[in-house]
């Protein structure tokens, strides 16, 4: 072959390998953004419940373990766990809900699930004329009162009570929900509004079997008093009226608090339509 044919091809060969080894020499720059991620929230509801009850030896108020437990979540705690009442016995919880991480609004939910008659005794079925397994008469006889505490186990001026009335007529078993704080109520008053992240409020109830009043106390705005300290619970119970139509009668009932996140949920009502 020519010899310039031969040099020619050389050079072709050589400038193309220094085309081909110079592309990496243009102006560049590269960015990495590592370990992006995405990371839901939660909201999770805590419990906790303090008690007094009737004593059955001395017919004073006193603290009732049984009934009493520290924050948790809601296993086999039970909020009443009363037998041989007598009518005029009373008791007094409050109720501490801890919603963690978010804002949430927050509902409650009573519901009897049994109104056992249990037996008729003598004196029971000279006034009492129905005796079906689930026609006692202890749910029209127990009266329940729930207000928004401050955290001192009392009802105090300028507490607000939001449920009221005997056990047949509060805790139906209608699905109905009552709203502690939803887009619409706020039973802490204030502004509706949901429970702060990281916050605490507290509910309280008060059970008489009889007939009960309110007879609220001053506000001492203090919560570390309670209603073996201060002169009662803010009410009181009568048990004058009761007769013998509700001896050995009960009920069971189960109780329900549920949280809902409230962000991009702005319109959320406890009883939805």
């Amino acid at each position: 072959m020519n010899r310039k044919i031969l040099f020619s091809l050389a050079m072709i060969v050589f400038a193309a390998a220094v085309v081909i080894g110079a592309t990496g020499a243009f102006f560049s720059d590269t960015e990495t953004s590592s370990g992006n991620t995405f990371t839901a929230g939660a909201i999770d509801l805590t419990i906790d419940n303090t008690s007094y009850v009737t004593s059955t030896t001395t017919g004073l108020l006193v603290a009732s373990p049984s009934t009493t437990w520290g924050l948790s979540n809601l296993t086999n705690q039970l909020f009443f766990n009363f037998t041989d009442l007598k009518p005029g016995d009373e008791g007094e919880d409050t109720i501490s809900l801890h919603v963690d991480n978010n804002d949430a609004y927050a509902c409650m939910d009573v519901t009897l699930t049994g109104t056992p008659e249990n037996s008729i005794t003598e004196p029971e079925s000279a006034v009492d004329t129905t005796a079906g397994s689930n026609e006692g008469e202890l749910q029209n006889a127990l009266k329940f009162a729930f207000w928004a505490d401050d955290g001192d186990n009392v009802y105090e001026v300028g507490e607000t009570i939001f449920k009221e009335g005997s056990a047949a007529n509060l805790f139906v078993a209608d699905n109905a929900k009552w709203a502690l704080a939803d887009s619409q109520t706020n039973i802490w008053g204030g502004a509706v509004a949901p429970l702060p992240g990281n916050s605490v409020r507290y509910i309280a109830k008060y059970w008489c079997f009889g007939d009960l009043s309110a007879t609220p106390l001053t506000q001492d705005n203090a919560s570390s008093t309670n209603p073996l300290t201060r002169p009662g619970t803010g009410f009181s119970c009568s048990g004058v009226n009761s007769d013998n139509s509700t001896q050995t009668d009960g009920i069971t009932a189960d109780v329900t608090f549920e949280a809902v996140q409230s962000r991009n949920n702005s319109s959320f009502v406890c009883n939805q339509t």
